[in-house]
Parts: C-alpha cells; structure tokens; sequence
C-alpha cells in the first residue's frame, strides 16, 4: 500500500468520499506522515546497519565531537569498518564510574559516548587515527509522507493498514464540529497502542535467541 491507496482507504473509513471532503488530502497525508513517526517510536524504531548517511561515522584526528543523523532513536552496537572490531557504546554517566575524563589525552579509539548532547556523540580518547565506525541503529523514517505522488512506507507491509488508527485518532481531534469527537479519538488512540504493544512483543520473540539446554546424566 501506497500513501495514495492509504488516502483512499481513510476516506473510506471515515466515510468521506463525496466533497466537499471534510478532511483535506493535506490533512490525510499529514495524519499518514504522523502516524507512520508514531508507530515507529512506540514499536522501537526501524532496525538500519546499511544506510550510510544515517550509520556511518567518519572519525579524523581533528576533533572529538561526531554528529548523529537526527533520526537515530538508540544506538545499538558500534564497531571499526576496517577490522570490524566492536567499540563500545557508553552513556556519559558511565565514565565517571570508569575514572575515565576527557581530558585531552590522546589515544586509541575506545568508545563512543552519548548523552552528553542531543544527536552528537564524543569518541573516547582522542583520536590519533582516522577510522571510519559503523553503527547499527534504531531510527525514524528518512522520508515526509508529504503528497499524493504514490510514496512508498518505510515500515512493512503488514502495518500499513495499522496506520490507520493513529490517523483517525489525528482526524477526530480536528477541531471542527463536524469531524471532532474526543471519544472516538481515545478508542483509536487504544487501538493503536494495543496494536504496538503486540508489535514489540513479537520483535521481542525475534530478537531472542533460542538457547539449547543439555542436561547432563549421573
């Protein structure tokens, strides 16, 4: 499903098919755009270790201090393009526990410190080296769902229709007489976190790994 299919969907949905519409394209494709967003943070966020724009960090002697894309919602491993070794992914709180300062000493490429500002990262040490460092993510959409040009969704397939609860969550809360109805707009606004809640839970399942378990005799 496209976001021109989604349109034609909620309209149905809503039972707006005859104009004067009481919900613009404009407003439908904004409802879509918030919707896909919102489904995307309350499930976690869209798993990318190949976009590299969003997930590669060029680190140079120059400075300590690397922009994250703002789509980044958690960063989950960190690791050397070169040799592919791990380096690790620390919360600024972390290195006071490690007796570990930034304090200009210089050195080999550590770790990754976050929390200290919003989208930017500081490496541990200094850097004395060039490397490039790939991430694996949890991110946003990349694109605005923005206008009838047939867009394509970054979320599965399988969620697609799911959008709709949120947008018509969105579209009762327009504040118009006609279309406003803060009671409709709760029931949706539970049906979409029900529907996240199963998501996770099922990611949850994905991401486990089944561990074997041998019992040994007497």
């Amino acid at each position: 499903m496209n976001s021109s299919e989604l349109l034609d969907l909620y309209r149905s949905e809503m039972e707006d098919t005859l104009e004067p519409f009481l919900w613009s394209d404009e407003d439908i494709f904004r409802y879509a755009n918030e919707a896909q967003k919102k489904l995307v943070r309350d499930t976690g966020g869209i798993p990318d270790g190949t976009t590299a724009a969003v997930t590669r960090i060029a680190v140079t002697t120059a400075t300590d201090w690397y922009a994250l894309h703002s789509s980044i919602l958690q960063i989950r491993t960190a690791s050397r393009a070169d040799t592919g070794r791990p380096i690790e992914v620390l919360n600024f709180e972390d290195m006071q526990q490690r007796r570990w300062y930034f304090d200009g000493v210089v050195g080999v490429l550590r770790a990754l410190v976050i929390g200290i500002e919003r989208h930017k990262l500081r490496v541990w040490q200094y850097p004395t080296e060039a490397a490039n460092v790939d991430l694996t993510v949890f991110r946003l959409p990349l694109v605005e769902i923005t206008d009838a040009g047939d867009q394509e969704f970054e979320i599965d397939v399988e969620h697609h229709q799911s959008l709709l609860y949120w947008m018509r969550h969105l579209g009762y809360l327009k504040q118009d007489a006609e279309t406003y109805d803060k009671n409709k707009a709760a029931e949706f606004e539970a049906y979409h976190n029900a529907y996240c809640a199963q998501v996770k839970e099922e990611e949850r399942r994905k991401r486990h790994k089944t561990r074997i378990v041998r019992y040994g005799g007497i």
